[in-house]
């Protein structure tokens, strides 16, 4: 007897929860309901959006970059492996050391004959290349093995002449 007084109160009390929403929707006076208001700005602020870096010098916006001069490669590398490896380089590398290996502070600059992890040797470059920094010495993050990407070991070895030829680029 209890239980089919309360599923009668319970149908009941079914449809009075609708009608209680219900009651405080009331139409405007043009028949529809109130308009929504909505923000006239963006909520994320200007800064939050900077402009784009200036373009370092020596490079170019939307087409290839001037071709570095090979001079002082090691026996077994070519101009033509320099030339690759810029292309290379400038697909995933360039995002931490800057377009032409100028540096950014997510990673360190590579046109000059100064070395963090190693000394400078083709060998070392194609070792640290395909193995990554874990610690590095002296920015934020580690460097993931070939730099993020998916290079080959024909387009590694390309990458590692070009730092090689812009680090070696005034002298052995």
């Amino acid at each position: 007897m209890k239980a089919d007084v309360f599923r009668r109160w319970a149908r009941g009390a079914a449809w009075l929860l609708p009608v209680a929403l219900l009651a405080g929707c009331e139409p405007g006076a043009e028949g529809g309901f109130d308009r929504v208001a909505y923000r006239g700005e963006p909520q994320t602020p200007r800064v939050a959006h900077p402009d784009p870096p200036a373009v370092t010098p020596g490079t170019t916006v939307g087409a290839t970059a001037a071709r570095i001069v090979a001079t002082n490669l090691p026996q077994g590398l070519t101009q033509a492996m320099v030339d690759a490896g810029q292309d290379n380089f400038g697909t995933v590398c360039a995002a931490c050391h800057g377009q032409g290996g100028v540096g950014s502070p997510a990673g360190p600059a590579l046109n000059d004959a100064t070395w963090l992890n190693i000394s400078g040797q083709y060998p070392e470059i194609v070792g640290i290349i395909n193995s990554g920094v874990a610690a590095p010495k002296q920015f934020p993050g580690m460097m993931p093995p070939k730099g993020g990407g998916s290079f080959d070991d024909q387009q590694v070895a390309a990458i590692a002449a070009y730092v090689y030829a812009l680090s070696h680029q005034g002298g052995a």
